[in-house]
């Protein structure tokens, strides 16, 4: 049987397209491995702490190379374990609030949702939490719901992780109290009366929060607010005092106990103060909340800025300023210089000295906003005259800055496309070369088939001229009538199987 020839380019063919679709799957691959996610994490997320103790949790994004610029979240805690003091927006990389941070110790609720005007790509603080230990136990923190929305001008949410927070909660040491001197014998009833009181426990140091002063590490511009506690069944009245000392006790008692307690300009001023919360029920005194209050209601006081002209004709000036906030100190500065978008400058960074770059020659103003950590500002501009001879960027340097996009990453993927698109060429130049044999082969099977019907019709002409010749003899011998018979059938099998075999290649051929 006749077997047709494939040439070896046809497997490469195969091969070649194998190899190219897993090249196509690893840029995939890779496309997926650099993409990003970003978590929204406790920190601490766990921690031993005694019973009537306070400790704070910092709740943190971690972009991981994402930018975002908004989250949301919903908290849930065990209520019977912890309890919310307060929570805090100090150190906040968000300076707007869709939800302002709130909390319901009946519900076991914590919500809050923010945003920054300029997208962040590192870790950073967005709220803080304030708890108090309860009871004993092991108090869980936990994200019922949590957004974080990429600066990609869609809002989309590229929130990876949102693990929660486990506290453990051991029992406080409590001393024992100092013995007192036997009263004056009573009757049996007044006897198991004091009895009653003597074995009782004292009202737990108060809870207290404040909607318009919620962290007490957080300083404010007012004075006028609010705080508030719950009051215990057992407790019977309540001491309340304004003082400047973190270890105060209470002078003025308030009997039936209130729940509130109103702070103005008549009792807060300037300053860091305490408002000093006690209560008491029929064992006596229990234990006293000093909470902080933080106030700064003036402004940053006046200040210059220097401006120090360079050491070369070519030089831009450098502008160095300090102001003074002798109540909350200074925070930031914001400068701007002429029409130009306002940028955030540091204390740090106005103490060495601000160089301005990248102006023309000419006269600007420079205007810088001194802000204190309560927010007041004061303001405060000079005329700075540039003469560096400084010209917009060149096509050159344009040039220069496009090398910057061949960073590790980029030049690895550039690789990869390089040479998926030669092995795409290989395979396009294999098959044209297999196209180039595979009609060859046609023609070689063409002029096969040709020569092949030359040759048997010449044969067969031949075999019949010879067969006529015996056959016209007068007489033939039985075996020379089966040998005329069986040429006669040899050749047409003959012909009818090699018209196959060809008929074959051509199949295949198609």
């Amino acid at each position: 049987m006749f077997v047709p020839f494939v040439p070896s380019s046809f497997f490469l063919y195969r091969s070649s397209k194998i190899v190219f679709t897993a090249i196509v799957f690893l840029l995939f691959f890779l496309y997926a491995s650099i993409t990003y996610a970003a978590d929204v994490v406790l920190s601490p997320a766990s921690g031993t702490y005694n019973s009537g103790q306070t400790f704070t949790v910092s709740v943190r994004a971690e972009p991981n190379g994402d930018s975002i610029n908004a989250v949301e979240a919903d908290l849930t805690f065990d209520t019977s374990v912890l309890s919310v003091v307060s929570v805090g927006k100090t150190g906040s990389a968000f300076s707007l609030w869709t939800t302002e941070p709130t909390f319901s110790n009946s519900a076991g609720t914590i919500n809050f949702g923010g945003g920054s005007p300029t997208p962040f790509s590192t870790n950073s603080t967005l709220m803080t939490i304030t708890f108090r230990t309860v009871a004993e136990g092991a108090g869980s923190v936990t994200f019922a719901n949590a957004s974080a929305l990429a600066a990609d001008g869609r809002g989309t949410d590229v929130l990876g992780a949102s693990p929660g927070g486990t506290y453990t909660v051991s029992a406080a040491t409590v001393p024992e109290p100092t013995p007192e001197p036997d009263p004056a014998p009573e009757s049996e009833d007044d006897e198991s009366s004091n009895a009653a009181i003597a074995f009782g426990d004292p009202p737990r140091a108060p809870e207290v929060g404040s909607p318009a002063f919620l962290d007490p590490e957080f300083w404010y511009a007012k004075l006028d607010g609010v705080f508030l506690w719950e009051i215990p069944f057992d407790v019977s009245a309540v001491a309340v005092e304004i003082a400047t000392s973190s270890e105060n006790d209470p002078s003025e008692v308030f009997d039936p106990p209130i729940e509130e307690f109103v702070v103005s300009a008549e009792n807060l001023s300037d300053g860091i103060q305490y408002l000093s919360v006690q209560f008491e029920n029929q064992v006596g005194w229990g234990g006293i909340t000093n909470r902080k209050i933080q106030i700064d209601t003036t402004a940053p006081e006046d200040f210059d800025i220097n401006v120090q002209a360079g050491t070369s004709p070519s030089s831009f000036p450098l502008l160095v300023f300090e102001a003074t906030d002798v109540t909350s100190g200074i925070d930031h500065y914001e400068m701007a210089i002429a029409d130009q978008e306002p940028f955030e400058v540091t204390p740090d960074e106005a103490k060495l000295g601000y160089l301005i770059t990248e102006l023309e020659d000419g006269t600007y103003t420079v205007t810088v906003i001194a802000v204190d950590k309560a927010g007041n500002e004061t303001i405060s501009s000079v005329p700075v005259l540039i003469t560096a001879g400084w010209l917009p960027a060149s096509d050159e340097e344009e040039t220069s800055s496009f090398w910057l996009f061949f960073t590790g990453t980029n030049i690895f993927i550039i690789l990869l496309l390089l040479i998926a698109i030669g092995e795409f060429v290989y395979i396009i130049y294999e098959r044209k070369q297999f196209a180039k044999k595979e009609e060859k082969l046609r023609k070689e099977t063409r002029e096969i088939q040709d020569q092949m019907e030359k040759i048997f019709s010449a044969l067969r002409d031949e075999i019949y001229d010879q067969v006529n010749a015996i056959t016209k003899r007068p007489r033939l011998s039985k075996k020379e009538k089966e040998a005329v018979e069986g040429l006669n059938q040899a050749l047409e099998v003959s012909e009818t199987l090699i018209e196959k075999e060809i008929n074959d290649v051509k199949k295949i051929l198609k």
